[in-house]
């Protein structure tokens, strides 16, 4: 029982070394590409469960209303 636990002790920390020495080159990867688009709220979705709802006889309320991801328009000049 004694050798158990202090293998137990000392193995434990090199394993969470060992876990934190794997992550090193997730800094250093590739930043996120900025595009130009625009978070909306998904209208047509919202429609629908709302008119779902109504004919149920449920009443919505939205508390985070769905979203989706539109591209931007160019502003050509």
């Amino acid at each position: 029982m004694k050798a158990s636990l202090s293998s137990l002790l000392f193995v434990a920390p090199l394993l969470l070394l060992a876990g934190c020495a794997s992550t090193q080159h997730a800094a250093y990867g590739d930043s996120p590409r900025h595009t130009e688009d625009n978070i909306v709220q998904d209208g047509q979705y919202v429609a629908l469960v709302e008119h779902i709802a109504k004919q149920r006889g449920v009443r919505v309320v939205w508390v985070n209303p769905p979203r989706k991801r539109v591209q931007a328009v160019a502003d050509v000049r």
